[in-house]
């Protein structure tokens, strides 16, 4: 969050570097988990530590993101145009779905919530499984939009965060993280479809 706001002070805009970290963050809390699974690199001291404080990894992803956010929309309200007209553009459409999707997660990542929501925490904490081709979708769409840093380098870890989950679901027959990445994917394309022009 420090880096976020001086980033912020810096640029006077929402900075690149932030959204490739926190994309770098939250790979690194789905990726290891999906590789030590299918039996890749299981004897890799680093690939088991990020396994075992995936938890905490996932929160710092969140608070990473959500902030990210923050300092965006701080951006924005300094802008002539209505706060509400711009989130209506295409590449900000995605944020309708993450921002609630993390602020959840980051509500619910504690013992008490673990233990009021019983077997349905860990079935409602696989949405995050929603949010690699949404925002796939924001990132690459926000470089046209707002000429920021290129996104390519956190597009493809996105990709194959995606690829490794779809090929484990095919693998291990279970296929709820290969549904949302499609639910996912699908409401990339709504949106793609209901904005004019």
């Amino acid at each position: 969050m420090v880096l976020l706001v001086l980033g912020y002070l810096q640029l006077g805009e929402p900075a690149g570097f932030s959204a490739v970290t926190g994309t770098i963050l939250l790979s690194c809390t789905l990726l290891p988990g999906a590789l030590l699974r299918l039996g890749f690199l299981k004897e890799n001291p680093y690939l088991r530590w990020l396994v075992k404080y995936r938890k905490d990894l996932g929160i710092v992803a969140g608070t990473w993101l959500l902030t990210h956010g923050l300092v965006s929309a701080l951006f924005f309200l300094k802008r002539d145009q209505p706060i509400v007209d711009q989130l209506l553009v295409l590449p900000l459409k995605a944020i309708w779905i993450m921002v609630p999707i993390l602020a959840f997660m980051l509500l619910t990542s504690n013992e008490y919530s673990e233990k009021l929501l019983g077997k349905n925490w860990g079935r409602l904490h696989k949405l995050v499984w929603l949010l690699p081709p949404l925002m796939f979708f924001h990132g690459n769409l926000s470089i046209a939009e707002f000429e920021k840093e290129d996104f390519a380098p956190a597009g493809i870890l996105l990709a194959i965060v995606m690829l490794v989950a779809f090929y484990e679901s095919f693998k291990k027959k279970t296929y709820q993280r290969t549904v949302l990445i499609i639910i996912g994917w699908l409401t990339t394309v709504f949106f793609w479809m209901s904005s004019p022009g």
